[in-house]
C-alpha cells in the first residue's frame, strides 16, 4: 500500500465546502428548476454546482500525491477501491430504495439499471444513473485509470509535459477538429469527461508540484493555461468562480489557508464523499414531503440539509471507514503472506 500519510486538513475542508455548495445548489436552484414549487426557496445559489470543479482540482492534487508514495499499481487499485466503493454501494442502495418507495418524478430507474450502477460504470453502459450526481464519478474514475496507466508505464515523471500536451489537444479538439474539420472523437473518449475537465485535474497536479518540488515559472504558466482552457470549455461560468478556486489553492500551497480549519469544517470534510453521493434525490424526497405540510422556506431547507448530513455521517462512520480499514487490513495481511 501507499506509505502512511497525514491528512491534509485544508484539502479535507475544501472538499467538505465543495460538497456543501453542491447541496445548496440542488436544494435551491436545481429544485426550483426541476419541480417549480409554489413556495419560493429560502435563497438561490446557482454557482454552487461549480463545487465539482473544486473536487476535480483536489483529486488531481491528492491522486498524484498518492501515486508518488505508492509502491505498486495493485496498492493503488486497492486503495481507491476501498475508498470509493463501499460508501458508493451504500449510497446506491439507499437512494434507489428511497426513490422507489416514496416516488420522485423523473428520478426513478429500473432495478436492472440500479444493479449496473453498482459497478460505477453506468455511463459507459449507457444506463440511467440512480442519482444524477454520479456523473462526476465517471470523470474521477477515468482520471484514476489514466494516472494508474502512467504510473505503471513509469511516465509520471513527465506529467507536466503530458499535461500541457493534453491541454493543447483539448483546445485543438474543440476549435479545430469539431468546428473546422467536422471531426469528432470516439464516444468512449467523450464519456471519460477528460476532454472537458482534464485541465482541472492537471491544475491539481501542478499545485502539488509547486508545493513539493519548487516554485518554477513554467508551473505558474501551465496553471494560467488551465484557466484559459477552462474558460474556453465553460464560458457560461463566471470566470471569477474558477479563479477563486485557484486563489484558494495558492493560499493553501503557501501555508495561508489554515484559518478555514475548525471542528465543524473538518467534520464536514470527513463526510463529504457520503454527503455528495446521497444528498440530491433523498433530499428532494424530503423537500417534496415538507412542501405538502406547507412549512416555511427555512424549514424546507434546513430539515433536508440536517437529514442528509445525518445520513452521510452514519454511512461514513458506520460503513465507509470500517469497510476501508477492513479491506486495506486484509490486503496487507495477504501481501505479507505472499
Amino acid at each position: 500500500m501507499e506509505k502512511p500519510q497525514h491528512r491534509i486538513l485544508e484539502l479535507d475542508v475544501l472538499r467538505g465546502l465543495a460538497a456543501f455548495s453542491v447541496l445548496c445548489f440542488h436544494f435551491t436552484t436545481d429544485y426550483t428548476r426541476s419541480y417549480s414549487p409554489a413556495t419560493p426557496n429560502l435563497f438561490q445559489f446557482p454557482w454552487g454546482c461549480y463545487g465539482v470543479q473544486l473536487f476535480f482540482m483536489i483529486s488531481g492534487f491528492v491522486i498524484f500525491m498518492t501515486l508518488e508514495k505508492t509502491r505498486t499499481i495493485l496498492d493503488f487499485v486497492v486503495s481507491r477501491f476501498s475508498r470509493l466503493y463501499p460508501c458508493y454501494w451504500a449510497a446506491v442502495i439507499l437512494t434507489f430504495s428511497t426513490v422507489s418507495f416514496f416516488y420522485l418524478p423523473a428520478r426513478g430507474v429500473s432495478f436492472h439499471d440500479a444493479v449496473i450502477n453498482m459497478t460505477m460504470l453506468q455511463d459507459w453502459f449507457r444506463v440511467a444513473r440512480v442519482d444524477d450526481v454520479y456523473w462526476t464519478l465517471t470523470v474521477e474514475l477515468s482520471f484514476y485509470i489514466v494516472m494508474g496507466m502512467l504510473f505503471q508505464a513509469k511516465l509520471l515523471k513527465y506529467i507536466e509535459l503530458l499535461g500541457v500536451l493534453w491541454l493543447v489537444f483539448m483546445v485543438f479538439n474543440i476549435r479545430i477538429l469539431l468546428l473546422t474539420l467536422h471531426y469528432d472523437v470516439p464516444l468512449w473518449i467523450k464519456t471519460t469527461g477528460l476532454l472537458r475537465y482534464g485541465d482541472l485535474f492537471f491544475a491539481g497536479v501542478l499545485f502539488y508540484n509547486l508545493k513539493t518540488k519548487g516554485n518554477k515559472w513554467y508551473r505558474h504558466f501551465a496553471l494560467l493555461m488551465c484557466l484559459a482552457v477552462q474558460y474556453i470549455f465553460r464560458q457560461e461560468i463566471n470566470p471569477f468562480v474558477v479563479i477563486g478556486f485557484f486563489f484558494l489553492f495558492y493560499l493553501f500551497i503557501y501555508g495561508k489557508l489554515s484559518w478555514i480549519i475548525n471542528k465543524p469544517t473538518v467534520f464536514l470534510g470527513s463526510i463529504s464523499y457520503s454527503l455528495y453521493l446521497i444528498h440530491e434525490n433523498i433530499g428532494f424526497v424530503i423537500m417534496r414531503y415538507l412542501y405538502t405540510l406547507h412549512l416555511n422556506a427555512w424549514a424546507i431547507f434546513i430539515i433536508p440539509t440536517l437529514s442528509t448530513i445525518g445520513i452521510a455521517s452514519a454511512i461514513t462512520f458506520g460503513i465507509e471507514k470500517p469497510a476501508m480499514y477492513f479491506i486495506r487490513g486484509k490486503y496487507k495481511l495477504w501481501m505479507k503472506g505472499r
